[in-house]
């Protein structure tokens, strides 16, 4: 074992041991045992943290800064939340996904009355998440890990170039989104489509950068 790492043991030890030898006399217990008894709402917290954001682009972030800031102002299809454990639960999704007996077909419904935030102002529809998915493929947007997961979507970019319709995703109507795969992995996709990529994004608005390289 490292040194550092077996100092850092150590000291956590100590601490351990510190803490548990003020827990002492009764007179204090319940001092001790509510550390919330004196708490007051409000003030002001600093964090010293040894990483920055990645990226704020949905198609790029991939580390945990980067998705503490999208997870807080974006709606993806699905989002973990605490104690979910191979299952997330819908956020701009309607429902669970609609998953075809023979593992290669993915539906998803998009809920009503989803809007954007200026400029664009109007209600999120289906070909937005179309639109973030082939824009993630493209090599000036250059997602980390969209050949990763759903590289199995029929007719995914092998390589990153323009951006450009990808066939298995159809969007039969405005709330409607459906991926048809080249291989049984459609759990692994239901699971993949909690990440930042699921994040819609207004083509009229998103093209004009998506053109080149930032």
């Amino acid at each position: 074992m490292p040194a550092r790492r077996v100092l850092t043991v150590l000291v956590v030890a100590v601490l351990a041991l510190g803490a548990g030898a003020c827990g002492g006399g009764s007179s204090s217990s319940k001092h001790h045992d509510d550390p919330t008894s004196h708490a007051k709402k409000g003030g002001h917290l600093t964090v010293l943290a040894a990483d920055d954001v990645d990226f704020v682009d949905p198609a790029e972030t991939y580390y945990a800064f980067g998705y503490t800031v999208h997870y807080a102002v974006n709606r993806t299809l699905y989002s973990y939340g605490p104690g979910d454990a191979g299952r997330p639960r819908p956020d701009l999704a309607e429902g669970a996904p609609r998953v075809s007996a023979n593992g290669r077909t993915v539906t998803v419904r998009i809920k009503p009355g989803v809007r954007y935030a200026p400029p664009v102002e109007r209600e999120v529809v289906s070909k937005d998440v179309k639109y973030a998915f082939e824009r993630a493929f493209s090599a000036h947007v250059a997602s980390p890990y969209a050949s990763l997961y759903f590289g199995d979507i029929v007719g995914a970019p092998a390589k990153p170039g323009a951006i450009a319709d990808v066939p298995g995703i159809r969007t039969p109507d405005d709330r409607t989104i459906v991926f048809r795969l080249s291989r049984p992995t459609a759990l692994l996709l239901t699971q993949a489509l909690a990440m930042p990529i699921s994040t819609p994004v207004p083509e009229e608005y998103a093209r004009r950068f998506d053109a080149k390289t930032p």
